[in-house]
């Protein structure tokens, strides 16, 4: 069973590999697949920039990235390969997916209040969005206070006191 484990700096993002040290514990066959999705740099910074430290600085925060996922996977002895791409994180996650011909895709994610959902689509809707291959989305962690309520309180409160004025 072949598994894509998209992965960023965030504790929420190593989800998955619980799950598979689990499967492999239980006598399945699992190979994972680690892989980091790098932003272009905008054209104002890569115009006063070289392509080399460009690329170096990427390697460097993917490699970062990535460290907790290969050590975690390493210990619990699920064998992996990691993989950096570069590119629009849904994008990429989907192509990587369909060209390494994946069983599943498996994202942790860490829990947003709705409206803030709906201001800033998850990468994990984004994949299910481009893709047949089944994502499996592991949540953790809570809503904060300030997400759930106070900025739309705030907002709220903007709204009429600009209706006011008018």
């Amino acid at each position: 069973m072949k598994i894509l484990i998209p992965v960023d700096a965030s504790q929420v993002a190593l989800a998955p590999i619980d799950h598979l040290a689990s499967l492999a514990s239980r006598g399945i066959e699992v190979e994972a697949m680690v892989l980091n999705v790098q932003p272009y740099f905008s054209r104002y910074i890569a115009r006063f920039t070289n392509k080399a430290d460009r690329d170096s600085l990427r390697a460097e925060r993917s490699s970062a990235a990535m460290a907790a996922a290969i050590e975690h996977l390493a210990q619990v002895g699920v064998p992996f390969r990691a993989m950096t791409e570069l590119g629009m994180p849904a994008e990429r996650i989907a192509a990587v997916a369909e060209r390494e011909e994946v069983d599943e895709v498996m994202i942790g994610v860490g829990r947003h209040p709705a409206w803030l959902r709906w201001v800033n689509p998850s990468i994990a809707h984004g994949v299910m969005d481009l893709t047949d291959i089944p994502v499996t989305v592991f949540s953790r962690g809570r809503a904060g206070t300030l997400e759930r309520y106070a900025l739309p309180v705030g907002l709220a409160g903007l709204a009429a006191l600009l209706y006011a004025v008018e």
